[in-house]
C-alpha cells in the first residue's frame, strides 16, 4: 500500500521512505528522534540529515502533515486532511480528536470573508491517564 501511495507521488519505493512512512504509521505523532530511534531499533542506520529530507519529501507532496506545538520537536503525521489535536501538558501525548473542521471553516468564511487554504486547531490541557494518575514533582522534572 505505501509502496503504491510513494509512487502514486511521483516518489520511489525506497527502503527508508517505507521505513518512516511505517515507523509514523504506528507511532502517530513522532518527532525526528522518535524516527531515527526507530529507524536504529530496526538496524537501519540512516544519518539525520537523511531523515529530515525523507520527510521534507513525504510532507511535500501531502503524504505527511506536520505539527509544529512551540517549544517543542515538530511532529509528523500521515495526512488525513484537517482535524484538531489535543496536547497534555502534562505528559506530551497528542492526539487527534474526531471533530468535524467543516462547520468551523465555514463560520469563518462567513463572519470574515476570506478564502480559508488550512486549519490548524489545538487544544491544550490535562489527557485523561494524566488526571487519572498525576505525575509526581519528581516525574515532572525528569528526573
Amino acid at each position: 500500500m505505501d509502496e503504491a501511495l510513494l509512487r502514486a507521488k511521483g516518489l520511489k519505493s525506497t527502503p527508508q521512505r517505507l521505513m518512516a512512512l511505517k515507523a509514523i504509521h504506528e507511532g502517530g505523532h513522532i518527532d525526528i528522534d522518535q524516527l531515527h530511534a526507530s529507524f536504529n531499533l530496526s538496524g537501519m542506520k540512516v544519518p539525520i540529515a537523511t531523515l529530515y529530507r525523507i520527510l521534507g519529501e513525504l510532507s511535500s507532496v501531502g503524504i505527511l502533515h506536520t505539527v509544529t506545538l512551540s517549544g517543542q520537536k515538530t511532529r509528523y503525521e500521515i495526512a488525513k486532511g484537517d482535524h484538531p489535536h489535543f496536547l497534555c501538558e502534562q505528559c506530551g501525548q497528542l492526539e487527534d480528536l474526531n471533530v468535524a473542521m467543516n462547520e468551523i471553516v465555514t463560520i469563518a468564511q462567513h463572519a470574515c470573508s476570506h478564502s480559508t487554504r488550512s486549519v490548524s486547531v489545538m487544544l491544550h490541557g490535562v489527557c485523561h491517564n494524566c488526571s487519572t494518575f498525576p505525575l509526581s514533582q519528581s516525574e515532572k522534572a525528569g528526573e
